[in-house]
């Protein structure tokens, strides 16, 4: 794509080098991001300026929609087809093919009923978890898994600090971590098999191989695993389920109402019914399986790896310095556990298994470079902005730099909801202002009847702002990715049109020269 696109790029193309080209751009963004779709529209502009003739209007798909990508990818891959077929109509007698096509499994899989070793037995099958590592993945020990919330809150975040063999890091790093199922999903999993007279042995060997299609198998997969292994440590059971997966329960049931419902979920029309059925109460495979019977009681294990997509890695902005602690890593994670009109508790995988872990557990892990690039030396100040788990990769940045910053060099605006019940990392923070390293500055948003938020407080320090803006700061801001950080640029330039004097226009064109120099980044999430 970056040769393609620096192709298309150059200044001595003519413009009409595409005349022959008729087109179709259609993009899957996120509108939560302040460039929402910004590659399509780009794409979409430089392809029609070389003379390109665009066949349907440019397709702006949003992840942040009820219905996902689908709610536009939908009705603009039925127009893209029905426009190919008015401009280039099949020859006669050729018909399009179904919507319907059977899904071939992309691999064959064989298993082998086997008794595994003692686990401490040598020649004992190795865990999934730890037999793909990257070059660099090590096995951290957790030393600590410690509450950093008040008991009495609804939200339960940990700071869980691990042992490392040394290995070095610097600030906006990232651990990256490969959580397992817990041990009620896997049994939960089991039982729903059982209950429609599917019988895998845990112990059963399973391989996978190549078919005619030549999808690769996973490195993960290319030894031999148990089944066992497959439901602890491969399979997402807490997945939510794409279209895909009622496809495939539509072929392999036999059952005409379970079927008609499958290709009702599968069809345009009927995704609003499916986003009220799955994304909506979140209700994962495993527990569409059981609302599946007929389907269920014919599923083969190479159906399940169509069905079940991987668990992938997580990702965590370290929020330790390597400075202070060579030998430790920590994160802060936020617990995530939620009700909808489901009966059971709906939980996230990754935080809970991390939330479930205890000193001595060990974890197979590895370091990767994260957004953020923060200065090697203090020259200028830094200005960071990071809401609830947000201030993880400050915290590490400001451990590393506070022996030798002043708080002049170092202003953190951090926002919770409660002082006394969600403040993180309170005594670390507090502990570097009282000592003059940290201009630590809060908004606690429930503490009052008005509601008090970060980019409040921007405007209300506004003089120390532009007072940092005017030594060349750098600002960094950290969090979710809803609506917070438009609100906090836009703080921003309503400090540097109060107190600097500046247009709004002009406002907006420091900010920009700023991303431009990296001396403001972002790094939020859904």
């Amino acid at each position: 794509m970056k040769s393609f696109w620096k192709l298309l790029l150059k200044r001595s193309l003519p413009c009409n080098l595409l005349g022959n080209l008729r087109f179709a751009v259609i993009g899957l963004g996120d509108s939560s991001y302040a460039k929402f779709n910004f590659v399509a529209k780009r794409l979409q502009k430089r392809l029609s300026q070389l003379g390109g003739q665009s066949l349907l209007p440019l397709g702006l798909a949003d992840d942040q929609h009820d219905l996902g990508y689908d709610a536009v990818a939908d009705l603009w891959m039925q127009n893209l087809w029905t426009k190919l077929l008015e401009d280039y109509p099949l020859p006669a007698g050729v018909r399009p093919l179904s919507k319907n096509l059977p899904i071939n499994p992309r691999w064959t899989v064989t298993s082998e009923a086997k008794f595994l070793e003692p686990p401490n037995e040598p020649g004992r099958i190795r865990s999934i978890f730890y037999s793909t590592k990257p070059s660099n993945e090590f096995n951290a020990k957790v030393l600590e898994n410690c509450r950093q919330t008040d008991p009495s809150h609804f939200q339960d975040v940990r700071l869980i600090r691990f042992q490392t063999e040394g290995q070095e890091y610097a600030p906006g790093d990232l651990l990256v971590l490969r959580p397992k199922n817990l041990a009620w999903k896997v049994k939960e999993f089991k039982d729903a098999l059982a209950e429609s007279k599917v019988s895998i042995p845990d112990s059963a060997l399973v391989q996978l191989s190549e078919t005619s299609e030549n999808t690769p198998v996973p490195d993960a997969l290319k030894a031999e695993v148990t089944f066992q292994q497959l439901c602890e440590e491969y399979f997402d059971l807490f997945a939510i389920p794409r279209r895909r997966v009622f496809q495939l329960l539509s072929q392999i049931t036999d059952s005409d109402l379970e079927k008609e419902k499958c290709l009702e979920f599968c069809s345009a029309e009927g995704q609003q019914d499916m986003y009220s059925y799955t994304s909506r109460p979140r209700r994962n495979t495993v527990e569409v399986l059981r609302d599946f019977p007929h389907a269920t009681k014919n599923i083969t294990l190479d159906v399940l790896f169509e069905i079940f997509p991987p668990i992938k890695p997580r990702e965590f902005s370290i929020a330790s310095s390597f400075k202070a602690v060579k030998n430790e890593v920590h994160i802060l994670v936020a617990v995530v556990k939620y009700k909808t009109n489901l009966k059971t508790e709906r939980i996230g995988l990754c935080s809970n298994y991390l939330a479930d872990l205890s000193a001595g557990d060990q974890v197979a892990t590895w370091i990767k470079p994260g957004c953020f690039k923060f200065p090697q030396t203090l020259d200028n100040p830094v200005i960071m902005v990071g809401p609830g788990t947000g201030v993880a990769p400050f915290r590490s940045f400001i451990l590393e730099v506070a022996d030798s910053a002043t708080a002049l060099d170092l202003i953190l605006f951090y926002g919770c909801r409660y002082k006394a019940k969600d403040f993180l990392c309170k005594n670390d923070f507090e502990h570097l202002s009282r000592s003059g390293n940290l201009t630590l500055i809060c908004a606690f948003s429930r503490d009052q009847d008005e509601k008090i938020y970060v980019q409040d407080k921007i405007r209300e320090h506004g003089h120390a702002v532009w007072q940092a803006l005017e030594r060349k700061a750098s600002i960094f801001v950290a969090g979710n990715s809803k609506n917070m950080p438009q609100q906090v640029r836009q703080a921003f330039m309503d400090v540097c049109v109060q107190h600097g004097q500046l247009s709004e226009l002009e406002a907006a064109h420091l900010m920009e020269r700023m991303e431009k120099a990296s001396r403001y980044q972002t790094e939020c999430w859904s």
